[in-house]
């Protein structure tokens, strides 16, 4: 034990304390340990966000602006954005700071956060024993270079860490890449909600097929093609992948009118395009048995009563490729009136994406009697998509039978692509005709028609991380995969089989009774010794 003599010493040791102290701060700013439990490590800054922080070459400021007194149940998102904030800082190499300003009391600071787009929110708080509305700051703003990246509103720790990244990405970058989306004039989809998740950190541009797709247009989005496309349309699409662009498409045969209960065939020449790029869709429905549902109206005495019911043709993808950096962060994915791909060109590589359970089915195409105009019947060519319900007018067997196992819905193709009018005098002379793809060349595959509609599969949260992470990895911008995917928004529970359920049934019915009663026996066969031996010492 050392021991202080006079008040040199204590000098000496009292500024190697303290330098000490500084120095172990100092270094602990980029040093982190932290445990982290969880499955996908969503409470650690992922290695994809310490990549884009290192890239910085110039200082970026953030301005946060909350409010003091935060309600409860969002009390937690402050904390959890601070400890974020703090991990940037560390791993900028000096480039990343932040401050946090209260603006509550202050109206020169409130009018600044107004200047910047950031309102306060009305809450619910209980103060003096009564439950009041108050005005709540919970924003910040990114400043980078002249720039400014706004986040309005931070509520949630949900997928908080993307939404930081994807703003600081976007800011930085020098020239955001440009995603195209198709757009069919007779046609009402609705698209606003992966345009919204997009236009983070790409700029979307609505385009048609009737002129050429411009060259700073690397990645199209295509769905809805349900009629004839003209030769033109065709040329414009093929140069655009002779040219190295990436094609996202979403292209089945079924064109579903659920109200009817029939699907009618989709007859676009959009289907030779895809078999000559190495594309081949079968024409059956393919349905599984873990699926979603729909509701249908059943008659009981006078009233009709919605039931919910199991629907095949709305397929549920649980299995995922691990290996795969488009799937392998996903847990679930939601599609509607499926076909099945199959390749058709050997000297492209083929990639399944995603697949069906093995309990999978398929509904051929048949003639469909349909109601026309004064009571009069017609034959047409397509799907009986009525939902077999047992004891009601619903019935259609189809909808029961999954004899085959898994089958291919999203597959991705890629390699050295030909040209679809190679052949043709009359396109293939055209100036600058390209014979041949360059470059990396990729078309990504799903058969659900109506893949980006907000309607259908579009407006499912767990479909639109699938969707952005196929735009990324087409787009070369794979940095943000690993990170949207560690937020999970759907954990579904193992699909048991009658046995097990049953098994797993009864035992919660029959354990919490059997160990109530082995409690009770045991604390009688206690008291029971208890007072054997007390009766053995006082007679």
């Amino acid at each position: 034990m050392t021991v202080i003599n006079n008040k040199k010493q204590l000098t000496v040791y009292l500024i190697l304390l303290v330098a000490i102290i500084i120095i172990s701060n100092i270094v602990s700013r980029s040093l982190f340990f932290r445990f982290d439990l969880t499955d996908n490590k969503m409470y650690s800054l992922s290695n994809s966000s310490k990549q884009i922080i290192r890239k910085l070459d110039d200082r970026i400021i953030a301005k946060v602006y909350f409010s003091k007194d935060i309600p409860g149940q969002l009390a937690n998102s402050r904390r959890y954005l601070q400890d974020l904030l703090e991990e940037y800082e560390a791993y900028s190499r000096g480039h990343f700071h932040f401050e946090f300003i209260t603006p509550d009391n202050d109206k020169k600071i409130q009018e600044e956060a107004h200047d910047y787009g950031i309102f306060p929110l009305q809450a619910q708080v209980v103060e003096n024993d009564k439950l009041e509305i108050k005005n709540i700051y919970m924003g910040l703003v990114f400043l980078y270079n002249g720039k400014q990246e706004v986040i309005q509103a931070i509520q949630t720790t949900e997928g908080l860490e993307y939404i930081l990244t994807a703003a600081i990405k976007k800011i930085t970058a020098t020239d955001l890449k440009t995603v195209g989306l198709v757009s069919r004039e007779n046609k009402a989809f609705s698209t606003a909600r992966l345009d919204q998740n997009l236009s983070q950190t790409y700029t979307i541009r609505n385009l048609s097929l009737n002129h050429p797709i411009a060259a700073d247009i690397q990645t199209l989005l295509m769905h809805g093609i349900d009629d004839t496309l003209s030769s033109e349309q065709f040329y414009n699409l093929d140069q655009f992948l002779m040219r190295g662009g990436q094609l996202f498409i979403g292209a089945g045969y079924v064109i579903a009118q659920l109200q009817e209960g029939l699907g009618y065939l989709n007859k676009s020449n959009l289907f030779n395009f895809l078999e000559h790029h190495g594309l081949r869709i079968n024409r059956d429905l393919v349905i599984d048995q873990v699926c979603g549902q729909v509701q249908v109206q059943q008659r009981h005495g006078f009233f009709n009563i919605a039931t919910a019911a199991n629907y095949p043709p709305f397929v549920t993808i649980q299995k995922f490729d691990k290996e795969n950096l488009i799937v392998r962060g996903l847990e679930q994915v939601r599609l509607f009136f499926l076909n099945e791909i199959t390749p058709s060109d050997s000297s492209l590589h083929f990639t399944p994406l995603l697949q069906t359970s093995d309990k999978t089915g398929t509904v051929a195409i048949s003639g469909i009697p349909r109601q026309g105009m004064l009571g009069r019947y017609s034959v047409i060519e397509g799907y009986n998509l009525t939902p077999h319900i047992r004891n009601s007018q619903y019935s259609n067997p189809a909808m029961t039978l999954f004899p085959h196992g898994p089958k291919t819905v999203a597959a991705m193709v890629e390699g050295d692509f030909r040209s679809y009018f190679a052949g043709n005098d009359l396109y293939n002379t055209k100036p600058g005709f390209r014979a041949r793809s360059i470059g990396n060349t990729r078309i990504l595959l799903v058969t659900d028609n109506e893949l980006f509609n907000d309607t259908r599969a579009g407006g499912i949260p767990e479909n639109i991380d699938f969707m952005l992470n196929s735009i990324d990895y087409l787009s070369g911008d794979k940095e943000l995969i690993e990170i949207r995917s560690r937020t999970v928004t759907a954990r579904p529970l193992d699909k048991l089989s009658d046995g097990k359920r049953q098994f797993w049934k009864w035992l919660n019915i029959v354990l919490p009774a059997l160990s109530v009663i082995l409690l009770g026996i045991y604390r009688w066969k206690r008291d029971l010794d208890k007072r054997k031996l007390l009766e053995g010492i006082y007679g």
